[in-house]
């Protein structure tokens, strides 16, 4: 189910805030944390229930397994702090295990079949929705359980963390220490105005970002990403600046979607996206963009390899191994390892410049030459294939020619305005943290804003896509 579709906003959602209120003001109450659970689970099942099984064995196996860990030994007990390592080891090892089936086997067994000239079968599976996101969240529970944080061994709460509809498809990547605090089985559940009314504006700002505004760019990309005709200068641009936005307003819009539905339950998510193209170098643009899965990646696989403590060249491999990952992690393709390894090595360039540098770019310098990288890399992570990335690369260097190919759907001068009056949006209006920063005009100004943003949105919801994170 769709954030972005009629069966969520006139249905589900009014449905689960109705009843939801009224457990909250009854003398059910307490019964408020299952129903959000089997509303969850209900919103999970409604892409493919087949899979509903798949998420369900994860939920018991990490809390079973998290409940071998148990207390954290007292000093000098070696063998049990040896033992407990091993236990959460197994468990990641297991959730890893889990996702690489399931994302990554036809994609091992193709590269393998192309290298050697094999035939081994490929199975073709349907990704199940949301493993990527749930797996990560798995294991930074087990890491909880692991330290002894508060509340791990509450099951009802653990359960409303993982299955919890506002983050359970496409994140924000959230950690058990940041909503058991605030969301939990001892947690008041009811409706209030100062949750409700501001969760309702963040919602109706990501739903135009993604309806108005990403879906339109969208529709500039496919003709020339997805055809076999060499892009001219003018198509190759204007895909790849299309598509810049398209995943721009998509990405964005979805997480203000989450921190506005997860709101209106009285629960604050991380911010997860804080106008990324804005920043002057890579460094500050992945500490900008997929804020939380950056700090995953940080947490969970730069620093346990070394991070910066290992000297300067094994700082770099960590930097690049950990993009690696990443890349990986958005899709089991070659390019995407690509995409990776690009970050990783702009990234690793910007650490090394500022180390051994005095000299700062501009800003505006800084903005256009990170903007420029991010271009590029969006290249080979749109591209389904190298040949097309090559094809588009070529394209932006005018090795294609410069011609306007009316025949095969060409960027035109409307198109280009477009994406003109996108980019100025991007980089000179205010973004949503700060908008809800704002003192409005009176509670009225508030509501119309509400009002027009979710009537022109919902008005344009026919057949709606899918968000570009969905795949992953």
């Amino acid at each position: 189910m769709l954030f972005n579709s009629y069966p969520f906003i006139l249905g589900f959602l009014p449905v689960v805030l109705v009843v939801y209120g009224a457990l909250g003001e009854s003398r059910w109450r307490q019964a408020t944390p299952f129903f959000l659970i089997a509303a969850s689970l209900f919103f999970y099942a409604w892409w493919n229930w087949h899979y509903l099984l798949l998420f369900l064995f994860s939920i018991a196996f990490n809390y079973l397994w998290s409940r071998l860990l148990g207390p954290i030994p007292p000093a000098g007990a070696a063998a049990s702090a040896r033992a407990r390592r091993l236990i959460l080891g197994v468990g990641i090892a297991v959730n890893v295990a889990l996702l690489g089936y399931f994302k990554y086997r036809d994609f091992l067994v193709g590269s393998v079949n192309g290298a050697l000239g094999l035939a081994w079968p490929l199975l073709h599976m349907e990704l199940p929705l949301a493993i990527s996101f749930f797996t990560f969240e798995q294991i930074t529970y087990l890491m909880s359980c692991y330290r002894g944080e508060e509340g791990t061994g509450d099951f009802v709460s653990y359960a409303m963390f993982i299955t919890f509809f506002p983050h359970l498809i496409a994140g924000p990547i959230v950690r058990y220490q940041e909503i058991y605090p605030q969301f939990n089985r001892r947690t008041q559940f009811r409706l209030s105005a100062e949750n409700l009314t501001p969760g309702l504006m963040i919602f109706a700002i990501g739903l135009f970002k993604k309806v108005i505004l990403a879906d339109t760019f969208r529709d500039y990309v496919g003709p020339v990403f997805e055809a076999h005709f060499l892009p001219s200068f003018p198509d190759a641009w204007g895909a790849t600046l299309a598509f810049a936005l398209q995943v721009y307003f998509d990405f964005s819009g979805y997480s203000d979607m989450a921190i506005g539905l997860a709101r209106m339950f009285g629960v604050r998510f991380p911010e997860n996206f804080d106008s990324p193209y804005k920043c002057t170098n890579m460094v500050e643009y992945w500490h900008r963009w997929h804020i939380t899965l950056s700090f995953f990646l940080r947490d969970y696989v730069y620093i346990p390899l070394g991070g910066n403590r290992r000297g300067e060249l094994r700082q770099h491999l960590n930097l690049f191994l950990t993009m690696l990952v990443g890349g990986l992690w958005h899709g089991a393709s070659w390019t995407f390892v690509v995409w990776g390894a690009l970050q990783g090595v702009a990234l690793s360039i910007n650490h090394a410049w500022r180390k051994h540098s005095t000299r700062r770019l501009p800003a505006l310098a800084g903005v256009a030459l990170t903007f420029g990288v991010t271009l590029f890399g969006y290249v080979f992570f749109r591209s389904t294939t190298f040949t097309r990335a090559w094809q588009i690369v070529r394209g932006m260097v005018g090795a294609n020619g410069f011609a306007w190919r009316a025949e095969f759907g060409s960027f035109t001068s409307e198109m280009y305005r477009n994406i003109l009056k996108g980019l100025l949006v991007v980089w000179f209006c205010p973004n949503r943290q700060t908008i809800m920063q704002w003192d409005w005009l009176g509670d009225y100004v508030y509501a119309a804003a509400f009002v027009v943003l979710a009537v022109v949105s919902v008005l344009n919801l026919a057949n709606p896509p899918a968000f570009v994170y969905f795949q992953f």
